[in-house]
């Protein structure tokens, strides 16, 4: 899919009016708040975009009336380049006197799996020619400014042609030290997957629905968006989803009934966080609800949450109980949760440590060092790998799969983990004890072990789509990240899954301690460190892996981590290293033929190694 556009009849969008071209760049005494506002409209030979300069003009020119430093980039005189983005971030980052740092975008993006990012000039054909997001919105918790927001008015796609070589560029410097953690703030036009819209008023003449609509929450406030802070009448950043969220949908449901668009925003700021004032009149809020079909897989997955004992992670959004349904069977989303929930496992295992795979035979097996792995049944489904593990506890195993793809996981002494796998992707790793495989538990223990897989399926389904995300304020965020972390406290051990899934869902709404938290506390059970809690604890930063036991596995188990290692200055095995240039997109790491025999091959060596 491509960044759309669509004709405007008559007067049916007049809140998309032309915009204000910005004649220069924009000069103002020294801010302590700056902007880097970047506008591409050519990359590469996709197709000419028509808005994307002129909604970064207007963009710089609204943040030049608020006072701010503005960087203009665009690819009207000459190419969009990463290094010329990355001078100007490094400058304004260089100051030390910032307490704000805007970074807007127009143009052609993409969203692969966990990977996003901004297509420059020479992209997609130079894979450097693109800036990394996933990557660039950890650095920006840590480059020692109060507030980094992301304005991106770009498609979040699956592209049309190939990926593989677009790992983009970090716009970011690495922090020497950790500074206390930046807030965030991330307004992103569409949901991944979709595309943003352009809209044609009339002759030569378009707008970006998002930018445009954003642009008017500050021309055109509604009531209960306006705040006064210090003198000043402003919008709060917080303040901004719910309008985004109704009008975006809303004003394009105008000229268009082919396509939605339904923004992606999250805030980390505090209430007093703004960008700019209100420069217009208070008016009527649009419509008193949500319109329907603005529902997201978020939605469904917060309600599904609030209902479980995981309980509400962000907010409860008013929908008819039809339409979460309708959403969550049109998305795959409840199809996701059923394979899960569906996958067996054994009763029994002769070392009471081993694997179920469902949707995949598994042909090999290989574990780290003195542990040793058995596929046990080729054409039973499931397929059954035991575990016979050695003194040392937790290793790496690596399964390849009857195609020759495979995955690498952790195995757990006294734990069965049962993966689920679509399509030669890993959807799900679980883990539960041992015990909890008995044919014959009492009602306690299996009303438990009921409760778990119901959330472990939830959690599956919400990480295949992104919808386990922890939103609300800062002091909710920590109160419902310190329920969840309380929740990995299970019968008799520990809930590994549950964990794992937390962690990155912390991570991400920049909640390191509760992150270290759940860390130390399966640390501490397993007597072993789990590689993707151990990478988002920090703990492995500036780091080379080169004792398999230095976390396990020795490398991320979900695809998400993998984004993480360069930002986190973490080396891998150089064996391990190549491989991840054949990972397919899967929420758990999968591999394909030639990256699975790299892993073998990484595990062989540290089998030699022991024995010599």
């Amino acid at each position: 899919m491509r960044r759309r556009d669509v004709l405007v009849s008559g007067l049916a969008l007049a809140q998309l009016a032309a915009p204000r071209k910005l004649l220069a760049q924009c000069v103002t005494p020294p801010s302590a708040r700056a902007a880097v506002v970047i506008g591409v409209n050519k990359s590469g030979n996709l197709p000419v975009l028509r808005a994307a300069v002129s909604g970064a003009k207007s963009v710089a020119d609204w943040l030049c009336a608020e006072g701010f430093d503005v960087k203009l980039i665009v690819d009207e005189t000459g190419p969009v380049t990463s290094d010329a983005i990355k001078r100007a971030v490094f400058e304004l980052v260089g100051r030390a006197t910032l307490s704000q740092l805007v970074l807007y975008f127009s143009g052609h993006g993409v969203c692969v799996g966990f990977n996003e990012f901004w297509l420059l000039t020479g992209a997609p054909a130079d894979g450097n020619e693109a800036v990394s997001l996933v990557e660039c919105w950890e650095l920006a918790h840590r480059i020692g400014i109060a507030n980094v927001v992301f304005i991106s008015d770009a498609c979040r796609s699956n592209p049309e042609y190939n990926m593989s070589l677009i790992h983009g560029m970090l716009i970011f410097p690495a922090p020497l030290a950790s500074p206390a953690g930046s807030k965030v703030d991330r307004f992103l036009a569409t949901e991944p997957g979709q595309s943003s819209i352009e809209a044609k008023i009339a002759a030569d003449n378009y707008a970006g629905v998002y930018t445009s609509t954003f642009l008017d929450a500050f021309k055109h406030p509604q009531e209960g968006m306006v705040k006064s802070i210090n003198g000043n009448m402003v919008i709060p950043n917080f303040l901004l989803e719910e309008f985004l969220r109704r009008e975006v949908p809303l004003r394009l449901g105008q000229i268009d009934l082919k396509h939605t668009q339904i923004p992606d925003t999250r805030i980390e700021s505090r209430e007093n966080i703004y960008i700019g004032r209100a420069l217009g009149p208070i008016t009527p809020v649009t419509a008193a609800v949500l319109p329907k079909d603005s529902a997201t897989i978020v939605d469904v997955a917060n309600h599904e949450f609030n209902r479980s004992s995981v309980g509400a992670i962000g907010p409860i959004r008013s929908y008819d109980a039809n339409v979460l349904s309708q959403v969550a069977s049109e998305s795959g989303f409840r199809d996701a949760q059923a394979s899960i929930s569906n996958a067996k496992s054994p009763f029994s295992f002769e070392t009471r440590t081993g694997f179920a795979i469902n949707g995949a035979r598994v042909r090999a097996a290989m574990a780290v060092g003195d542990t040793r792995a058995q596929v046990l049944s080729w054409h039973t489904e499931p397929t059954l790998v035991t575990i016979y593990p050695s003194a040392q506890g937790p290793a790496t195993v690596g399964l390849m799969f009857e195609d020759g793809s495979g995955t690498i996981v952790a195995a757990l002494p006294g734990f069965i983990g049962t993966l689920a796998v679509e399509r030669g992707r890993v959807t799900s790793v679980s883990y539960l004890p041992y015990y909890w495989q008995q044919e014959y538990l009492d009602w306690r223990e299996a009303a438990l072990k009921a409760r778990v897989n119901e959330v472990h399926a939830l959690l599956g389904a919400a990480a295949k789509y992104g919808a386990f995300r922890i939103e609300g304020t800062e002091e909710e965020r920590s109160r419902t990240a310190r329920r969840i972390a309380d929740l990995t406290r299970v019968g008799k051990s520990v809930d590994v899954t549950l964990g794992i899934y937390a962690a990155y869902a912390f991570a991400d709404s920049n909640l390191i301690e509760q992150v270290r938290s759940v860390r130390d506390f399966v640390r501490s059970d397993l007597g072993a460190d789990l590689f993707d809690l151990a990478l988002l604890a920090n703990a492995l930063s500036g780091k080379r892996i080169e004792n398999p036991n230095d976390a396990i596995p020795f490398c991320p188990m979900i695809t998400r981590g993998w984004q993480l290692l360069r930002v986190k200055n973490v080396s891998l095995p150089e064996l391990v290293e190549k491989a991840r240039y054949d990972m397919r997109d899967a929420v758990w790491t999968t591999f394909g033929p030639r990256g699975m025999e790299l892993i073998f091959s990484a595990i062989q060596q540290t089998r030699s190694t022991n024995r010599g």
